[in-house]
Parts: C-alpha cells; sequence; structure tokens
C-alpha cells in the first residue's frame, strides 16, 4: 500500500530496512530506493513526468527486479535511455 510519509511521495517500505519513494528534482521527478531512516537513497531513476514515476512505482516490486521500468537517466550508473526505451540505452558520463 502507498502513503504520503515525511514528504516522500507514495513511499512505500518494502520490510527489508528499505523504502520506495518519488521525490521532486529540479527538473525531473525520480524513484528512489533506500535504508529507512537513512538522510539519502542508494539509487534513483529519473523520469519526465510525475504521472510516469508514479506509473513505474506502482508496477515496480523491488524484490523481484532489479530496477523500475521507463525511466531516461539512472545518476549512479550514468546510462540513459531516451523516452525511456531500454532499447536505446547508452552510458554518459
Amino acid at each position: 500500500m502507498m502513503n504520503w510519509d515525511e514528504g516522500l511521495i507514495g513511499r512505500r517500505d518494502l520490510g527489508d530496512g528499505r523504502a520506495v519513494w518519488i521525490q521532486r528534482q529540479i527538473f525531473t521527478w525520480a524513484i528512489c530506493i533506500g535504508w529507512i531512516g537513512a538522510d539519502c537513497y542508494d539509487d534513483r531513476w529519473c523520469y519526465e513526468s510525475f504521472e510516469t514515476a508514479k506509473d513505474a512505482l506502482e508496477a515496480w516490486d523491488p524484490l523481484k527486479t532489479l530496477e523500475p521500468v521507463g525511466w531516461h537517466r539512472n545518476p549512479r550508473t550514468g546510462r540513459r535511455r531516451p523516452a525511456g526505451d531500454s532499447t536505446k540505452e547508452y552510458v554518459h558520463w
């Protein structure tokens, strides 16, 4: 079940000490994953709009797959996916 908590949009606890949520960035929206109580996230995936981030977060089960779908940028790895298309992925450093 998704809820609003601590200013994190749609925060969902995963039951293993981590949570996922949507966070506003300067120019985009991001799905973040991190340890509950930490002051930062472990990873994030950027989306063009809140709606695409929301849909991806609702569909994603981080206990089954490593990352959500439809993102256009993963800052930790430098990977980019134009229009969220995984077949067009490249690394930009």
